[in-house]
């Protein structure tokens, strides 16, 4: 599958998450199962986006919200040219799902009514 090229409202939803990192690099763990799918050297986009969506929206502390940040992370790395692999990561990430929502929730607490509809938004407009 060839990678396709995104609008500028969507590349918009990636630069919020790259300055995000730029200004808290700490934050950014990088793709936990798969290190070598760099779009830039040392950067896996897709997994920056989903690490943001993690950490200021708090998409894995809630069931719904976290399934649909790795089905979106999933689409991405398909458009990206990921192909397969996207899938893999998808099945990977369900499968640590419900340890993770519970370590979420104790780390960081339940996500907010406004971190819901922020990343519905980004959901929206990538999807």
């Amino acid at each position: 599958m060839k990678s396709q090229r995104y609008d500028v409202v969507k590349r918009e939803v990636y630069l919020r998450a790259f300055d995000y990192f730029c200004q808290n690099p700490s934050d950014y763990d990088g793709a936990t199962f798969v290190k070598d799918l760099c779009h830039i050297p040392g950067l896996d986009i897709n997994a920056m986006l989903h690490d943001y969506h993690c950490v200021v929206y708090n998409i894995a502390a809630d069931y719904y919200t976290k399934w649909k940040g790795d089905w979106l992370y999933a689409k991405e790395m398909e458009r990206t040219g990921r192909g397969q692999l996207s899938w893999v990561n998808f099945f990977l990430l369900k499968l640590i799902g419900t340890l993770h929502v519970m370590y979420a929730n104790y780390k960081r607490g339940n996500i907010t009514g406004q971190q819901m509809i922020n990343f519905e938004k980004d959901y929206r407009i990538l999807m």
